[in-house]
């Protein structure tokens, strides 16, 4: 998709041509770069900070009436034990360690709620459930259910 702009851009740029794209590579490169060390320093500054608590994932959510309810008596009496709770309608600071993981892993789009899976070791997952709360409001929950089916199976729980 990149491809037509990116090649009129370097055949505009007549003899500087490699050069551009030499250029351009090298931002993207470490942009790239940048991305992958605030996320690598965002889990383990998790991790160290609640190790020894036992908290191995986050739930971050705001006040809306689509899902704080919900959240507040189903989650948190079932998952609340291990979690990190952000709850982004009150006070909260960025250089929070759950903070911080939530804006390197969940990204701009249906960050908010979301459910971060830290294990000890190996890979941080992220479950999203914008578009599930979405349909709830709706009267349907196929896909609220599917996603706690597999939050369920990543934290090595039975489904409830």
């Amino acid at each position: 998709m990149l491809a037509v702009p990116f090649a009129l851009l370097v055949t505009g740029a007549g003899a500087w041509g490699p050069l551009v794209f030499a250029a351009i590579g090298s931002m993207v490169a470490a942009a790239g770069g940048w991305y992958l060390t605030a996320r690598r320093r965002a889990i383990a500054a998790f991790r160290a900070a609640h190790r020894d608590s036992g908290k191995d994932l986050v739930i971050v959510y705001t006040d809306s009436p689509h899902w704080k309810e919900y959240i507040e008596t189903r989650w948190l009496p079932r998952w609340g034990h291990r979690a990190v709770v952000l709850d982004r309608s009150r006070p909260w600071n960025f250089d929070q360690p759950e903070a911080r993981l939530w804006q390197a892993v969940a990204g701009s789009v249906e960050h908010t709620p979301v459910v971060i899976v830290v294990p000890a070791h190996g890979r941080v997952h992220v479950v999203r459930f914008w578009l599930a709360f979405r349909d709830f409001k709706h009267g349907k929950d196929r896909k609220l259910r599917e996603a706690e089916v597999r939050l369920a199976k990543l934290l090595d729980e039975p489904p409830s």
